[in-house]
């Protein structure tokens, strides 16, 4: 597939978890613009997350340097939670998954 056609099916999943985010919460979620090197994640409304959005084939072996982005995008947006929404093939975006470090998911439990 052509780097135009993943950047199109990046685009077109991003759009879908915003669109989920937005229906089901109470704050407005929009896209992000990319800032390149101080990205701050793809979403921005989420209060006290960065979310970095994949629609990759190949997430599992780059699950490790996908945490890692979404951690220091939040540190770029001065937030303190980062998180990757991973594409769910053949599922719709509400079964995606959301994936983050156990340090960060044992900070958020209550």
């Amino acid at each position: 597939m052509s780097s135009s056609a993943n950047k199109k099916k990046g685009t077109r999943f991003e759009s879908e978890v915003v669109q989920y985010l937005d229906a089901a919460k109470p704050y407005p979620v929009e896209r992000r613009a990319q800032h390149g090197a101080f990205d701050r994640g793809d979403v921005i409304g989420v209060p006290d997350w960065a979310i970095e959005i994949k629609n990759v084939a190949d997430w599992s072996k780059r699950l490790g340097s996908f945490v890692a982005e979404a951690e220091m995008e939040a540190g770029n947006a001065g937030v303190p939670f980062g998180a990757v929404v991973i594409k769910r093939r053949n599922d719709s975006v509400g079964r995606a998954y959301v994936v983050m470090s156990l340090e960060q998911f044992v900070e958020v439990l209550p």
